[in-house]
């Protein structure tokens, strides 16, 4: 590791590891303060994609979370001949993909599902106006905060994915999770930042239904053929409590057609209609308490 990085903060124990990299836990020497060290070893990255992705990364993920409460704060980046040292957020509370798989198969009530998804346009219309697509969103990559009472806070983690589409520059590249990426991403052509919509409509699906994926398949190439067809339905064993107003805006989130598909901004827009056609209380389901209620 670099001896910068281990000169301002001491290195705990392994947290998570990633497609790039491993993350730590780590102290500030100064003020003894917590948070998370993600470390790439870019000499061993092969592929020239791989190389360009963990060279933009700290960049990128500065840039998005600069002001943006909604992604994980970059503190600091130490950088040498090999490595890559991102100093982030330490954030206390699961990921997504954790809250909704010890809800065993239960889906997340309507109230719950709508903070975390205006959460994450929030989020998502702030990177997009400067330029920067996540093109990595999925449950795995949301995080959550225990914040007390009131909703879970919510914020974009991984920006080891992101591209700069700014200037009106377009994306390439079939980067993402397969079930999650946008059928513009899966035709290998380019595309810009309303990728990210099609994924964060694809989130709001698996929240909604307790973890049931709207595009399946065998294999990998099954799953991107089903992306392509963009057959979006909602089966009444799953989505019989689901109110149209929610089935509307994933059908605005995960539109085939581009041009008509929703942007953060537009479902940011429809905040105030998701929170009265969604829920009649506000979302009072923490990390904390969630946990408590499935121990």
């Amino acid at each position: 590791m670099s001896e910068e990085l281990k000169r301002d903060f001491e290195i705990g124990e392994e947290i998570g590891r990633g497609r790039f990299g491993v993350v730590h836990r780590c102290a500030s020497r100064s003020t003894g303060e917590a948070y998370a060290v993600k470390s790439v070893d870019r000499s061993r990255l092969s592929d020239d994609l791989d190389r360009s992705l963990a060279a933009l990364e700290p960049k990128l993920a500065r840039l998005a979370a600069a002001g943006n409460p909604g992604v994980v704060q970059v503190h600091a980046v130490y950088e040498d001949d090999d490595w890559t040292h991102t100093v982030m957020d330490l954030c206390t509370g699961p990921d997504l993909l954790d809250w909704v798989r010890l809800r065993c198969g239960q889906p997340v009530p309507e109230p719950d599902a709508a903070a975390v998804v205006a959460q994450i346009a929030e989020a998502l219309a702030l990177c997009h106006r400067r330029g920067v697509a996540h093109r990595d969103v999925k449950p795995d990559n949301v995080l959550l905060d225990a914040t007390g009472d009131g909703p879970p806070r919510v914020r974009l983690a991984d920006f080891g994915s992101a591209a700069w589409v700014g200037d009106g520059i377009s994306a390439e590249g079939l980067v993402g999770t397969p079930h999650y990426v946008a059928p513009e991403v899966g035709a290998g052509g380019e595309y810009g930042e309303k990728a990210d919509v099609w994924s964060a409509g694809v989130v709001m699906y698996v929240l909604l239904t307790g973890g049931a994926l709207p595009f399946g398949g065998e294999t990998a190439s099954d799953v991107f053929a089903a992306v392509l067809r963009g057959n979006l339905r909602f089966p009444p064993r799953l989505f019989s409590g689901v109110s149209p107003a929610a089935k509307d805006l994933m059908r605005r989130m995960m539109c085939r057609d581009v041009y008509r598909r929703f942007s953060a901004e537009q479902v940011l827009s429809k905040r105030h209609t998701i929170k009265t056609d969604f829920s009649s209380s506000p979302c009072t389901l923490t990390p904390d308490k969630f946990f408590l209620q499935n121990a």
